[in-house]
């Protein structure tokens, strides 16, 4: 009998630590999701890059282009790859360890 209790606290143990980890992972990509995007910003010389709607001028830290979406963050992608987003979009992101992976339509 001694041996049964034992088990079902280990496996209550597992169970509720398996829950903990599923929470984690779902809260983790807080990033993820249908976002608006909100501005376009385009390399004007190697450390700044120029908004297309608002004009404001924003540093970067690559040659590349940024995105800044409804939730307040910007994420630098690739100018090729993402050129015909347009500002106003609603779009789905993938954000991987704070670096957007992907942005899909509906």
């Amino acid at each position: 009998m001694k041996k049964i209790s034992i088990k079902l606290i280990v496996l209550g143990i597992l169970v509720v630590f398996l829950i903990g980890l599923a929470w984690v992972k779902w809260m983790g990509s807080s990033g993820n999701g249908w976002l608006t995007i909100e501005e376009k910003y385009y390399p004007i010389d190697e450390k700044k890059a120029k908004g297309v709607k608002t004009g404001r001028e924003i540093d970067v830290s690559g040659p590349g282009c940024s995105i800044t979406f409804s939730n307040e963050t910007t994420y630098e992608v690739d100018c090729d790859r993402y050129l015909d987003y347009r500002v106003g979009e609603k779009v789905k992101i993938t954000v991987i360890e704070g670096q957007l992976t992907k942005i899909s339509r509906k």
